[in-house]
């Protein structure tokens, strides 16, 4: 099965010579140090639920003050 060949060109212009290393060089550096996204923290999750939690969850009764 044939997965990748390669063509000749000609002569490559400098311009194209210049994007095709650009592009190898962003296909091997991590996608974190390229694309900059946020990176996925579970205990970020965790605290973020346990703070919902708190807030949401039922008061106590309060006691009614006697005569």
């Amino acid at each position: 099965m044939l997965t990748q060949f390669s063509t000749e060109t000609a002569s490559p212009s400098h311009s194209a010579t210049l994007e095709a290393e650009t592009l190898a060089s962003l296909m091997v550096e991590d996608e974190a140090v390229v694309s900059d996204a946020p990176t996925y923290l579970p205990e970020a999750a965790g605290a973020v639920l346990l703070a919902a939690l708190l807030l949401l969850s039922p008061k106590g009764p309060k006691e009614k003050p006697t005569r």
